[in-house]
């Protein structure tokens, strides 16, 4: 915060000065020898807290605190006097006097007084904040504005407005787990384009983050542009994908509508496993389908047929080739929909005959919990295995069984999985069912199984799970050691050491942007 004091005695100042040291840590000071020189400073720097003598040429120390308060009533004053006079004291508590101090003034004194303002100030400052950012919330949500002459300015005002969004995932679930902090972003705007005018920060959940930085001058555009540029710079550093946009709000155009408006923009142009930055008139590009769909009915023949490996091959392609184009998530979801859509219909169709819509929907938000390309492949690939052994027929081939074999080890991954029983349940050599299952996965049975209970081990360390036998047991393995052994074997250290590298990653991935900012 900024504290003003303000003394005519040069050598009295100095004094006060040299005190007003200790605070310097957390806050700045300014020292001014009269009234007026500090009066003109506070249009230009706001302070929260005035120190104040009196008797002083020019305004005196009772018309700087009057004249304070008209230009803003948050701004706390304390008096420094040689004079005993209740009157004084009584005209000051009019204007938010929050003490009353005689000189000589201990400094122990001083101390207790100053540092007891100050908290009532960042008491009050929360409290304010607070009661803005839910009225502002309200405001960028709804289309109803507080009766209250501030917010009514907001809602009317010109400004630009900022969103920024993260995509959360098991070790990173909000922003405030971020170095990007909210008063550091304000900070950045408030200082350099607004002149000290508000600059609203809102966090509307643990993924949306909104700015109103006020227009004060048409030809700022270009440096709000840079500003937001840097930012989206440092937002790639951040181990998952984070979005920003930005858009100016007229003052004629409800708050509501144009926040509604940039969500909407964002939402259709925010890639898929990448950092987007969407700046004003920017369009959505057109998804390029050529071949996708042929390469679609290749993959369903083979997975139709049981042919897994080569059903996988071409899901990758697929997958690539979106990832080249740099799909938006809002046209990856529309075309997963309506591929699934397809794949379940022709098949069930084909089994049943007659089915429900029921039967062919899918789950609308699974691709929202999906960060990167991998863990899309992989939500598909058990989606599709699902698919083709959801029911056995009677004329299963051995080829046939492997989707089988698939579905049971991702849904009992936890338990006992014998390749043996499921070959004799299924009246098929153990032999040929084993070779079949590497001919149409790439791997052995026995690495199959523990390369998915490893991977479901290392989503369990990522969300959180942190005693070893807790992890191992939950992944199908009663004996740690060997969990342990298993894990540093396939991903290269123990698990406790990648979830530690992990945290560890996080927080100097922190301190190095931190470093950068202050750069």
């Amino acid at each position: 915060m900024n504290i003003f004091v303000v003394e005519d005695e040069r050598w009295a100042l100095a004094e006060l000065a040299q005190l007003f040291q200790v605070y310097e840590t957390r806050h700045q000071v300014f020292a001014f020898e009269n009234g007026d020189d500090a009066l003109a400073a506070a249009v230009k720097i706001r302070p929260q807290l005035v120190v104040t003598d009196i008797n002083m040429p020019g305004i005196d120390g009772l018309e700087l605190i009057e004249q304070l308060y008209r230009l803003d009533p948050a701004i706390k004053c304390m008096i420094l006097s040689v004079h005993d006079q209740f009157e004084y004291a009584r005209q000051g508590m009019k204007y938010g006097v929050s003490d009353y101090l005689l000189k000589p003034v201990k400094k122990d004194v001083l101390y207790k007084a100053v540092d007891n303002a100050i908290a009532a100030i960042e008491t009050d400052v929360k409290r304010t904040e607070e009661w803005l950012n839910g009225s502002i919330a309200q405001m960028l949500l709804t289309s109803d504005v507080p009766d209250h002459a501030a917010f009514r300015a907001v809602n009317s005002s010109d400004c630009y407005i900022v969103l920024l969004l993260l995509e959360t995932t098991g070790t990173l679930k909000g922003w405030n787990q971020t170095w990007f902090h909210m008063a550091d972003l304000k900070r950045r705007f408030a200082t350099s384009s607004t002149h000290n005018q508000d600059v609203f920060g809102v966090d509307l959940n643990c993924r949306q983050r909104v700015l109103l930085i006020p227009q004060t001058d048409p030809a700022q555009s270009g440096a709000i542009h840079s500003q937001l540029s840097q930012i989206f710079h440092q937002l790639q550093l951040l181990p998952v994908p984070a979005h920003l946009g930005y858009a100016f709000k007229s003052g004629a155009c409800p708050l509501f509508e144009a926040f509604a408006a940039l969500k909407s923009d964002m939402e259709e142009q925010i890639a898929f496993a990448q950092p987007t930055f969407v700046v004003p008139g920017s369009k959505q590009r057109g998804l390029e389908l050529d071949g996708i769909w042929e390469k679609v009915r290749v993959m369903e023949t083979h997975f139709k047929k049981g042919d897994l490996f080569k059903g996988r091959s071409v899901l990758r392609q697929l997958l690539k080739q979106f990832e080249q184009q740099r799909v938006t998530k809002h046209q990856l979801k529309l075309f997963i929909h309506d591929m699934l859509y397809s794949l379940k219909f022709k098949w069930l169709t084909a089994r049943k005959g007659m089915i429900s819509i029921h039967e062919v929907q899918e789950e609308a938000g699974t691709l929202n919990g999906l960060v990167d390309f991998e863990r899309l492949f992989e939500w598909l690939d058990e989606t599709i295995v699902a698919l083709y052994c959801g029911q056995e027929p009677d004329d299963l081939n051995p080829k046939g069984l492997i989707p089988v074999l698939l579905q049971q080890i991702h849904q009992h991954y936890q338990g006992t999985i014998s390749l043996q029983q499921f070959a004799a349940e299924h009246h098929v050599s153990l032999g040929y069912l084993s070779r079949m299952f590497k001919s149409q996965t790439g791997i052995t049975f026995s690495d199959y199984v523990a390369n998915y209970r490893i991977r479901k081990a290392k989503e369990l360390l990522n969300a959180g799970v942190e005693r070893l036998q807790e992890v191992s047991e939950l992944v199908g393995y009663e004996d740690a050691k060997h969990f342990s052994a298993l894990f540093k074997k396939l991903v290269g250290e123990t698990p406790m050491m990648y979830a530690r590298r992990r945290k560890q990653s996080d927080v100097s991935l922190s301190r190095s942007t931190r470093n950068n900012q202050r750069q």
